[in-house]
């Protein structure tokens, strides 16, 4: 089966590539024609239209910039296909912010961070995924100038750009180019450019209120928008404020995965089919003491019943051998927290006040004066976990006379006194000056700008005093006894019973985190025609651009968190760092018209960087042709090499700390394996592990890194077709890579390296083991990841370090197509149908240079598509949109089934020439075969349905009613699916979200 869709997707490839030097391809739609690069061009501008444009009809079109070049053309259809979409189609898809329309469309990959992973460092941010290749490779503009990085590191790790603060009322249009573009815009633009136009010529006063929420509960919405526009003989104003709130959506609201015990039941192992899902290996502890002999201490009758999400559970765990059960054994009883994931957030809730003021000033010998001033305030409310005292030493307890092993107890938010929700309150603003005109008798435009951004985040948070934590339920140590254990007498009345809020502000603690970034820069831009060759009608383009930038950053964590004994935040987070970059940069593009029916474009670019990385110059380069052999067909292609500046936080980032509470101990679970134990918790990747077992990750910068350097290419066509009118096709294949990238070695491969190399060995799942082959024992390497993991005298991890180094590659290629239809009628009214659909054909990577490049295409979402149809017709207007993402492989893929009993066989494995890792379709236990079959299961494709439905009451009155998934669709739990979050989230970034509401009054004014 699979050489059969290999060979059909290959004959699809090869048939379009020798019909129209392109397999078919997704949404090549027309770029608008209203760009603000224009304005700062110097060239007039056209109204933005969301329909395909007329090909034949692009000669009485006046020029105009769009995404991709700096040269104003008349025609919209460039060597590189752009995306375009209205603001007003964005909110008829029932998008309410920018992110989670640019997160719907085809050439988007799976959201790089989910805001609900435990000790996330950006929640209250998005970025997008551009083609897959990571947050940092595309390049978000708005009005064509470039944006500051948000100021807090992706997972602690990589610097990248926040598309969920920019107020949506404001939008005019939003432009896309998914493939490289580091020659026109230089660093980042390494997958695409999304350049966001806000709203310029608006003339009058508009109120817009909505609101709205999910049917299922939470994300409740309300806005409130407010914008408009002012105009004199040689002035225009243009103002807006906009305030709006989106509350939390919490796991309480989605009661069907808020517990641990909501797994799949393919993760369920024995003891948990025996006696029932066993919450104590899955961290769901609310209170709980261990005595000397790792024996639960039973708490005394009603305690559990005193505690919110508390009852009291059994513990048991089995011995196996082979196949069979061998033995159980019960650890005692402790109170569990059976909903432990009720008070997590799914999606942050935010709080926002937007500001924004622009305007234009004419003077008499043409020279026009412009600025704009911009201000967001954003708070972002979410939490994960609240505070959680645990003691994971032993000592003995003079109180009862016995050695006591462990303490676990779950503060609840009655004992709090407060939710304990985390804030991050941000502030962002964007401040442009500039001033154009023309030159050597109005042949040439110029513009001149300069532009301050700052971006400031404080997260306040719950904290803890550990020490006083530990000093109010185990009073001062009273000694060491002979054995070397520390002596206590513990309260037991305090540990067994709620405490009041005034008793937990004994050792309470409030804190602040602080991070800020900033961008200063300079540009001055220069366009114009130089000659004319007398064979064609247009003229030999030219455009220049010369710029100035300078780049800040700085992690600022509470003081207070230099000392852990006394201060915790909620996440045991601890990022600092901080550094600055000047860049310098020179760029040019000709646009060259060989006929009329062929145009060549050239862009070259230079980027000069001071900073502590080893950065130094960058120089990029590309090249496009236009061929019209019709005027309804152009035929186009383009290649550049692209490039990515270090980032700025793997630089010079200073040691960030994030705790771990879901990992595999890789060495832990193979000597257990060596002993004879089969079911090893240690050998499971994906519980929740108590907080006395957690780690923490240590990440630090590296000052030696080199810009990531890459290519793509593209080709394809567009085609107006004949004898249809509004009819339009187009297609383009696009290939782009990146080499040298940035990579960090993650916590699992270093955990996996270091037991690979003091053993031999890798664990296959909990029963076998495989030699490992990965690096030679006692090699640099080895030496280096084993160094890199710190383990206390028992064995268990305190700290795993990593760092970013430049040996990743990653290339990736599709299709892209698109279908628009445009049908006007004197009696039914006007319609448009857009199709576009994305296949990603190849995802090949690697991590290091010596590892095999693989092709992993079917671990993110293979292929997407989207529709919208719409209709209008006096004074109604409708909309109908889709969204289809293809089907991905599910969790547990190509691993041996569960047996009925809950032990886990292992696939066993072979190496191929190439260095692969191949499934031989035979499972084991200990060595021995077993009767077993391999697991593929995928998840399924995700549709979903959205309309609207607009009235416009008179004039000046507009009531619009949009419902977000129509079908009121969640993901499901995958049979394999074992820790938080359940769901598969790398479909969908709307997974939890069910079905939406959304009712807008639109007021003109005047």
């Amino acid at each position: 089966m699979r050489q059969a869709i290999a060979l059909r997707r290959s004959a699809l490839v090869s048939a379009l590539s020798i019909a129209l030097l392109s397999p078919l391809a997704v949404q090549a739609q027309t770029a608008s024609s209203g760009d603000t690069q224009s304005a700062q061009s110097g060239t007039p501008q056209a109204n933005p239209s969301s329909a395909q444009p007329d090909q034949s009809k692009a000669k009485n079109l006046q020029t105009v910039t769009v995404t991709g070049s700096m040269i104003p053309r008349v025609e919209v259809e460039g060597p590189a296909p752009v995306v375009t979409i209205t603001g007003t189609q964005i909110k008829q898809q029932g998008f309410t912010t920018l992110w989670e329309f640019l997160d719907s469309l085809p050439q988007m990959g799976q959201p790089p961070q989910d805001p609900a992973s435990w000790g996330a460092t950006a929640v209250n941010a998005r970025p997008v995924n551009l083609r897959n290749l990571g947050a940092g490779f595309s390049l978000l503009l708005i009005n064509g100038v470039r944006v500051v990085d948000y100021p807090q590191p992706l997972g602690a790790q990589s610097s990248f750009q926040n598309y969920a603060n920019l107020p949506s009322g404001m939008i005019d249009h939003v432009e896309i180019l998914a493939s490289g573009a580091s020659s026109i815009y230089g660093s980042d633009a390494v997958a695409g450019v999304v350049n966001v136009i806000l709203k310029k010529n608006y003339q009058g006063n508009d109120l817009q209120v909505t609101g709205g929420g999910a049917t299922r509960g939470g994300r409740s919405y309300g806005d409130i928008n407010f914008f408009g526009g002012e105009s004199g003989e040689n002035w225009h104003i243009l103002y807006n404020v906009e305030k709006s709130n989106r509350t939390a959506l919490w796991g309480s609201d989605r009661p069907y995965q808020d517990s641990v015990s909501d797994a799949g039941y393919g993760a369920w192992n024995s003891a948990d089919r025996m006696f029932g899902y066993q919450y104590a290996p899955a961290g769901a502890i609310a209170l709980s003491a261990t005595n000397g002999n790792g024996q639960y201490i039973t708490p005394p009758a009603g305690t559990c019943g005193k505690f919110s999400n508390s009852q009291l559970s059994e513990s048991h765990s089995v011995s196996t051998s082979g196949t069979q059960i061998t033995g159980t054994t019960d650890n005692g009883a402790f109170c569990s927290q059976p909903n432990l994931f009720q008070n997590w957030v799914l999606t942050p809730g935010s709080r926002t006040t937007n500001g924004y003021l622009a305007g234009e000033y004419d003077f008499s010998n043409g020279l026009q004066l412009y600025g704009s001033a911009a201000l967001y305030d954003t708070v972002g409310i979410s939490q994960t976990q609240l505070p959680f005292f645990g003691y994971g030493s032993p000592f003995y307890d003079s109180s009862t006379g016995q050695t006591i092993n462990a303490l676990d107890r779950q503060l609840t938010a009655q004992e709090i006194g407060t939710s304990a929700n985390t804030h991050d309150r941000e502030q962002n603003w964007n401040i442009t000056a500039g001033l154009r005109g023309t030159m050597f008798d109005g042949n040439f435009n110029w513009d001149f700008s300069v532009n301050s951004q700052k971006y400031i985040v404080r997260e306040d948070f719950t904290g803890m005093d550990q020490a006083a934590m530990n000093n109010f339920f185990l009073g001062q140590q009273m000694g060491t006894t002979a054995g070397g254990l520390p002596i206590y007498a513990i309260n037991w009345q305090r540990f067994w019973n709620p405490i009041t809020p005034q008793q937990y502000s004994q050792f309470a603690v409030n804190g602040e985190n602080t991070a800020e970034s900033s961008l200063n820069q300079a540009q001055f831009r220069v366009n114009g025609d130089l000659f004319k060759f007398p064979w064609v009608d247009e003229s030999v383009g030219w455009a220049a651009v010369v710029e100035a930038a300078d780049n800040d950053f700085l992690l600022s964590p509470d003081p207070r968190e230099a000392n852990g004994a006394t201060f915790v935040d909620p996440f045991y987070n601890d990022n600092f760092g901080g550094g600055s970059r000047q860049r310098f940069s020179l760029g040019t593009e000709f646009r060259v018209p060989i006929v009329n029916s062929l145009t060549w474009t050239i862009s070259g670019r230079l980027d000069k960087y001071h900073d502590a990385s080893s950065a130094d110059i960058a120089r990029t380069w590309g090249t496009g042709l236009e061929w019209r052999p019709f005027d309804s067909l152009l035929i186009r292609g383009s290649y550049g090499t692209n490039f990515k500046a270090p980032d700025m936080a793997a630089i010079y980032q200073g040691g960030s700390v994030v705790p771990q509470g879901i990992y595999e101990d890789n060495l832990q679970c193979i000597n257990a394996i060596k002993a004879g134990n089969t079911s090893s918790t240690w050998c499971n990747g994906s519980i929740q592990r108590p907080q006395s077992q957690w780690y923490e990750q240590r990440t630090v910068g590296g000052p030696d890194l080199v810009p990531e350097t890459g290519h793509s290419w593209t080709y394809g066509f567009v085609w107006q077709v004949p004898g249809v009118e509004g009819l339009s096709v187009s297609a383009d294949y696009w290939h782009m890579g990146v080499d040298n990238a940035i990579e960090y070695i993650s916590q699992s491969t270093v955990l996996q390296d270091e037991a690979g190399c003091l053993t031999g060995y890798l664990a296959d799942g909990s029963t076998g083991l495989s030699p490992y082959t990965a690096h030679v024992r006692g090699s640099a390497y080895c030496q280096m990841v084993i160094g890199d993991v710190q383990r206390n005298a028992a064995g268990q991890i305190t700290s795993v370090q990593s760092g970013p180094i430049n040996e990743a590659s990653l290339y990736v290629s599709g299709v892209d197509a698109s279908l628009q239809y445009r049908l006007n009628t004197e009696d039914y009214g006007n319609f448009t149908t857009s199709v576009n659909y994305t296949d990603n054909l190849a995802y090949k990577q690697r991590v290091l240079s010596s590892d095999p490049l693989l092709n992993t295409r079917y671990n993110n979402v293979a292929s997407r598509v989207t529709w919208i149809g719409t209709w209008q017709k006096g004074d109604w207007n409708a909309s109908l949109s889709g969204v289809r993402d293809g089907r991905m492989r599910a969790p547990g893929y190509g691993n041996c089934n569960t047996l009925p009993n809950g032990i886990q066989p292992s696939p066993v494995t072979v190496v191929s020439p190439d260095g692969t890792t191949v499934n031989t379709g035979a499972c084991q236990i200990g060595g021995a075969n077993v009767a077993d079959t391999l697991y593929y299961g995928h998840v399924p494709t995700w549709i979903t349905w959205s309309g609207s439905i607009g009235w416009q009451i008179n004039p000046e009155t507009k009531l619009s009613f949009t419902v977000s998934n129509i079908f009121n669709r969640v993901s499901s739990i995958p049979y394999y699916a074992g820790g938080f979050e359940f769901v598969t989230t790398g479909q969908t970034g709307s997974e939890y979200d069910g079905r939406e509401l959304f009712l807008t009054f639109d007021y003109k004014l005047n």
